[in-house]
């Protein structure tokens, strides 16, 4: 009839298979040097320390495997709960940006300046044609000008009717280069007709948002 061996006394005769070769080196060491003042300690060394303590982790699972399982499940579900989305956070409100553009739209502001009118209390507008290098330099301006001003900026192509087409119908035929500077809902409060630079443009939209 087969004997069968249990883990305990496997870890048991590890231990002490572990601790006779331990001791044996141990004491081949002092005998080759009784002067040596460095004597081995069997029970202090590192590969009985770590038997030692491999051995009393598994005598522990053997003894209680429900603990462990727990443990193990706790872990896991606690990794969940960190990667689950948060369903219960707030939703963003978005900003009432559809309520600024209705005023301006029904005064026969292009889209893209209602649009900025809707986010900017004043907005900088520069009439361009792309194909020419002077416009280039005066859209470049403008916006820089709108930049230091610290207000919103567009650019309106003069070759687009549905940019400029509403424009002209108010303010008549408008020159390219120029600059218009809104302040809501749809008020012009300033024009450049013209090449002009970003310390110009600066001031007339600064000029517009103060009032003066």
């Amino acid at each position: 009839m087969a004997l069968t061996v249990s883990p305990q006394i496997r870890i048991v005769a590890l231990i002490g298979l572990l601790l006779a070769v331990s001791l044996g080196g141990a004491m081949r060491f002092m005998g080759g040097g009784s002067g040596s003042a460095t004597a081995v300690v069997p029970s202090q060394n590192s590969a009985v320390l770590r038997a030692k303590d491999v051995a009393s982790r598994a005598s522990a699972r053997a003894k209680n495997p429900t603990a462990t399982a727990t443990t193990h499940k706790a872990v896991a579900a606690k990794a969940k709960a960190a990667s689950a989305p948060n369903t219960h956070a707030a939703p963003v409100k978005p900003a009432p940006v559809a309520k600024q553009v209705s005023p301006a739209l029904a005064a026969g502001l292009p889209l893209s300046l209602a649009r900025s009118l809707a986010v900017n209390r004043t907005v900088v507008a520069v009439i361009y044609n792309p194909q020419a290098e002077v416009d280039g330099i005066a859209f470049a301006e403008a916006r820089a000008g709108a930049a230091l001003a610290g207000v919103g900026f567009v650019g309106l192509n003069v070759l687009s009717q549905a940019e400029v087409g509403k424009l002209t119908e108010q303010f008549g035929l408008l020159p390219d280069p120029a600059v218009l500077v809104f302040t809501r809902p749809a008020h012009l409060a300033g024009r450049l007709d013209g090449f002009a630079d970003k310390e110009t443009v600066a001031q007339a939209a600064q000029n517009a948002a103060t009032g003066t």
